[in-house]
């Protein structure tokens, strides 16, 4: 196994993660301002659904990259895109609790079942 191109597929795909998880996040803030009401229940299952998707997709590129030890790598990069967050979002003063742990769980399954789908992904044929 080559480090160097683990560590780069890992790069990649925390980097795609983040990118998607933005997107993802203010799609849904786009949502919500076009309804003109800001449903203040809804804001929790949508970071949490950010985050899922952002974690998955890094996971899945990680793996494509990688090509081997897809629920490793893929969980690193779910757990590596929740931590960035959460560093961002502590130094503009977000509270930590237990809604912060249910996100980072979930991004760390979500990237890790990213991995093991891309992991098994097969070539197309020509």
């Amino acid at each position: 196994m080559n480090i160097n191109k683990m560590i780069r597929a890992e790069i990649f795909g925390i980097i795609s993660g983040i990118l998607l998880t933005l997107v993802f996040t203010a799609f849904s803030a786009a949502v919500m301002v076009k309804m003109q009401k800001v449903m203040y229940p809804a804001i929790a299952p949508f970071a949490i659904a950010s985050i899922c998707i952002g974690g998955f997709v890094g996971g899945y590129i990680t793996a494509r990259i990688n090509k081997n030890m897809g629920m490793a790598v893929g969980a690193i990069c779910g757990l590596a895109v929740f931590l960035i967050f959460l560093g961002t979002g502590a130094i503009f003063g977000s509270k930590l609790g237990i809604v912060s742990l249910i996100r980072g769980i979930a991004a760390v399954i979500a990237g890790a079942l990213g991995g093991v789908l891309g992991v098994n992904k097969r070539k197309r044929r020509k």
